[in-house]
């Protein structure tokens, strides 16, 4: 989901927030027409992803996720975030950003601030990354800013 007025986006895989994004109980937010699958439950291989909400930032608020357990203990002792809790599974990289046979990348780009608040941006797609990172974002994780791995859309 993308904010124009904030410049921000959103992801989720929480049909109740779907539901609420789609038909504008949250105002503003529109789908980008990009997406990628996830697992919703434990599976073998996988991680769980924390997920985390800033109101720090007023209107412009934002979640932040991660699959890395170290990062997500990290994050739990900000003050400025709040867990919300682990909302969906996903294999991590190796540390040079590679992801096992059958799996594709997650990138996660984040906005350095711009717009005087925090923005992160998950995408499966490397073009949009690099389009991304010369507006100024930063990719983050392991290798080329590989996050996450997350099953392969079919070819």
């Amino acid at each position: 989901y993308y904010h124009k007025a904030f410049d921000h986006f959103f992801v989720t895989a929480i049909a109740d927030e779907i539901t609420k994004l789609d038909n504008g109980t949250f105002v503003g937010w529109q789908r980008t027409g990009l997406q990628f699958d996830v697992y919703k439950g434990a599976t073998p291989g996988a991680s769980p992803v924390c997920r985390f909400f800033s109101n720090a930032f007023g209107d412009k608020s934002s979640h932040f996720y991660t699959a890395s357990p170290s990062e997500c203990e990290v994050v739990k002792t900000n003050p400025s975030w709040t867990f919300e809790g682990e909302v969906f599974y996903v294999a991590t990289p190796a540390t040079d950003g590679t992801c096992a046979a059958g799996l594709a990348p997650v990138y996660r780009m984040y906005n350095n601030g711009m717009g005087a608040a925090p923005n992160h941006r998950l995408t499966v797609d490397s073009g949009l990354q690099s389009e991304m990172a010369t507006m100024g974002w930063i990719p983050e994780g392991y290798g080329v800013g590989v996050t996450m791995c997350v099953p392969a859309p079919d070819q």
